[in-house]
């Protein structure tokens, strides 16, 4: 019987190809999750950022509402009866007064389709 043999090893060439593949691998990788990802991530948060937003307007500008018919009612001397019971009526007509000509300004500078 013959000695079993190593086989050669190969000569160092200088480049390792594994490494070579591995980092042309992850620049893909991040190349695609540049394109993908980020714009997606980038975009979902500006959705959830204005949903939040206008969340947080639409309670506050029913607060302020609510604060304002408040407001009038209390401390406007129009519309007082007798025993210091007042009449909402008058803090509605303000209010309503000013978003219905907020409402008509903003109708006014809607912008018009033209006809095809």
């Amino acid at each position: 019987m013959t000695a079993p043999t190593t086989p050669p090893r190969p000569e160092p060439s200088g480049r390792d190809w594994t490494s070579e593949a591995t980092e042309a691998i992850e620049s893909l990788v991040l190349t695609v999750k540049d394109k993908t990802t980020v714009p997606a991530t980038t975009i979902a948060r500006g959705v959830v950022y204005g949903i939040v937003i206008a969340a947080l307007g639409v309670a506050a500008a029913i607060c302020l509402a609510i604060a304002g018919v408040r407001f009038l009612t209390v401390y406007l001397p129009v519309g007082r009866v007798n025993h210091g019971h007042h009449r909402v009526w008058v803090a509605d007509l303000l209010l309503g007064l000013l978003f219905t000509i907020a409402g008509l300004f903003c109708w006014s500078r809607r912008a018009t389709k033209e006809p095809s």
